[in-house]
């Protein structure tokens, strides 16, 4: 284990293991003595940056990121994102505050390393359904668009439910900002544009859609379909709750789609 923290006037205590052999290399330090002092920048002769260097060599010590992450996620579940405290979720997991902000330099960031790279892989997943269903031809389009969405979705809500909790913090724990940066990196209206350009329809000639419609129809949709995860759902529950969803909503676009030939 490594223990150190950083003070307002640069001094690391106890530089042991990994790390200690990190300070033998740059300058020199008395093995008998129980801390080492560096200047207020954290420069050393030789022009290298020791807190950065520190800060990567400690990244990469096994284990610790892994528990700080996950004592996050407990606590970002039972307190929301104001409430939640480094200090608690330094001491469940066996250390103190300098340890988290060795690799987080506040909450904000920390709460990002937990959730952004599961929020990512929905994205890339519904992206990459998006261009393989782009790459079929305008009447090829028309002709499977049901079938492709079909296929689709269970697997969508699969990995939403593979990776429960770190949705449910995104959705319900208070944080705001980075839950809308989410949801319009995931609604990708272009799709929307590119299957009309390629299907030759004319909701946008026509009037009857607006790319400010088509944002806020995707964003209705997706926030629906997070709702089974707000209410705690049973996966196979939250595929019913979605496919009917999934129905009034195609209904709607059929309208927009069609306009006169189905009453619009």
């Amino acid at each position: 284990t490594v223990l150190l923290s950083w003070e307002k006037g640069g001094q690391v205590e106890r530089g042991q293991g990994e790390l200690k052999r990190l300070f033998d290399r740059i300058f020199h330090i008395d093995i008998h003595k129980d801390s080492c002092y560096i200047d207020a920048t954290g420069i050393n002769t030789d022009g290298i940056d020791l807190k950065e260097e520190v800060r990567a060599m400690a990244k990469r010590i096994e284990g610790v990121t892994e528990k700080i992450l996950a004592c996050a996620k407990e606590e970002f579940l039972t307190n929301g994102y104001e409430n939640a405290s480094l200090r608690v979720i330094a001491e469940k997991a066996g250390y103190t505050k300098s340890v988290i902000y060795i690799r987080y330099p506040d909450k904000e960031s920390l709460y990002r390393s937990l959730v952004e790279p599961v929020a990512d892989g929905l994205c890339d997943f519904l992206q990459s359904a998006l261009n393989g269903f782009q790459s079929l031809s305008g009447e090829e389009q028309k002709a499977n668009e049901k079938d492709y969405a079909d296929g689709g979705f269970p697997r969508f809500i699969a990995y939403i439910y593979e990776h429960f909790d770190i949705f449910k913090i995104l959705l319900t724990s208070g944080e705001t900002q980075i839950y809308q940066e989410f949801l319009h990196k995931l609604v990708d209206t272009a799709c929307t544009t590119r299957f009309i350009e390629q299907t030759h329809n004319d909701a946008f000639s026509s009037g009857r859609l607006t790319p400010e419609l088509a944002h806020i129809l995707s964003c209705a949709f997706y926030s629906g379909v997070f709702e089974v995860v707000i209410h705690d759902m049973p996966q196979e529950k939250a595929n019913e709750h979605v496919s009917r969803l999934r129905r009034f909503y195609n209904a709607g676009w059929r309208t927009i789609f069609e306009g006169e030939a189905v009453g619009c």
